[in-house]
């Protein structure tokens, strides 16, 4: 067999081609095909069991940092070859850290566009596998006539071009290309209001398995509803959105890694301080940062993790901006976010505390003078109600600022 014979790569004409530098894998039997033979995928080694039982391996990260060598990103494609609606059951094996079966809190399927949350009921343990999990799916009917083909994933996967594919769809805001990727991938922002007010800068986190991108979608069609609540805003504030600032991770289906196999968001002091060893991913940030200088930049991210309870933010120290004003603001902006339903702190970074000084976000506190924010939401809560979570916060962070009289 061959991929072009039995793979999904043809299942959305959209989906880039030829692009994952030999990832990817095709399985198939009379009943079902397993693949990671499209964009954003990810899994490999597929093969049966039992029957109506498979296996895939995630695959690793490249490189040398802190994930290199590890994987605990899966998203494969299942189709069912038969005209009948069937369960099988596919397990999933992890080169993490003796954690990923215990700590992998939730996984989607994607039917036909709409993502539903896989029941609880149906995510097993395996026994003496601690990074191993066998998941129940059930499988709509295929064959001919059906449309037999789900996607599975741990976080919600959203394709590069069919992010295109949407920016093209964007009517009231302004798109822009702003750089490329290290492959040569456009990186675009969407922007909203007029340039002379107070701007604020809302981008993906460049660990491209996250559904930051989704958060950025959220906000960007919210502000172009031409809803009271949103045209008040675009009034008030120049908003400002990268929406995928990592494509080719995006398109090879990685966790947190570039396609150089650098883990980008752990390097954004080197693009601050505008050094030649630098990512493009990063570079490409940093320009559109120091070109808007913005009251506020939120890097938004997503986990799948059972010890997060809900939607986590990762935090930086108001003490370390020198704006006084701003940090009053800044103040009052972290209590109303955490206020919000399913939201909680999940840790601090100052000059002598936390993980991330030199992440993008803390440059730019230190930097630029913003009110900076990691807003890490969970997948385990569906789409829309995630969306809305993205809009309180945006909401959140215009009254704030309307409050105190900037």
């Amino acid at each position: 067999m061959t991929e072009t014979e039995h793979g999904l790569a043809d299942y959305d004409p959209r989906w880039e081609r030829g692009t994952r530098g030999g990832r990817g894998d095709v399985f198939a039997d009379a009943e079902v095909l397993l693949a990671s033979d499209f964009e954003g995928a990810n899994g490999c080694n597929f093969r049966a069991l039992a029957p109506d039982h498979y296996a895939v391996d995630l695959e690793k990260e490249p490189g040398t940092h802190r994930f290199g060598g590890l994987g605990y990103y899966v998203c494969v494609g299942v189709r069912n070859e038969l005209p009948s609606r069937r369960r099988v059951r596919l397990r999933l094996n992890a080169p993490f850290e003796g954690t990923w079966g215990e700590q992998s809190a939730s996984f989607q399927v994607r039917h036909a566009g709409e993502w539903s949350e896989i029941p609880a009921g149906d995510i097993h343990r395996v026994p003496d596998l601690p990074d191993s999990l066998d998941l129940d799916l059930t499988l709509p009917p295929g064959g001919e006539e059906g449309d037999g083909t789900i996607f599975l994933s741990n976080y919600h996967w959203w394709p590069y071009t069919e992010m295109l594919d949407w920016l093209q769809t964007v009517e009231s805001g302004t798109v822009r290309q702003i750089g490329t990727s290290f492959q040569g991938r456009a990186v675009y922002a969407v922007e909203f209001g007029d340039p002379g007010n107070p701007a604020m800068v809302h981008t993906q986190t460049p660990q491209p398995s996250e559904m930051g991108s989704l958060a950025c979608r959220a906000l960007i069609d919210f502000l172009g509803s031409g809803s009271a609540e949103a045209d008040a805003i675009v009034e008030r504030f120049h908003v400002c959105f990268i929406p995928m600032t990592n494509p080719d991770g995006t398109v090879l289906g990685y966790g947190v890694s570039d396609s150089q196999g650098r883990f980008p968001y752990l390097e954004g002091k080197k693009g601050a301080e505008h050094l030649p060893e630098a990512t493009p991913e990063i570079r490409n940030v940093w320009s559109y940062l120091e070109e808007k200088r913005p009251w506020l930049f939120w890097e938004w991210h997503s986990n799948h993790w059972k010890r997060r309870p809900g939607h986590m933010l990762l935090r930086y120290r108001p003490e370390c901006l020198e704006d006084a004003a701003l940090r009053e603001i800044w103040y009052d902006i972290d209590e109303r976010l955490l206020a919000l339903p399913d939201t909680h702190h999940g840790n601090w970074t100052g000059h002598e505390e936390g993980l991330y000084q030199a992440s993008l976000g803390f440059q730019a506190v230190l930097r630029l003078n913003a009110i900076s924010c990691m807003v890490k939401q969970h997948d385990k809560f569906p789409l829309e109600q995630s969306r809305r979570h993205a809009i309180a916060c945006l909401q959140v962070a215009a009254d704030a600022y309307g409050e105190f009289g900037r």
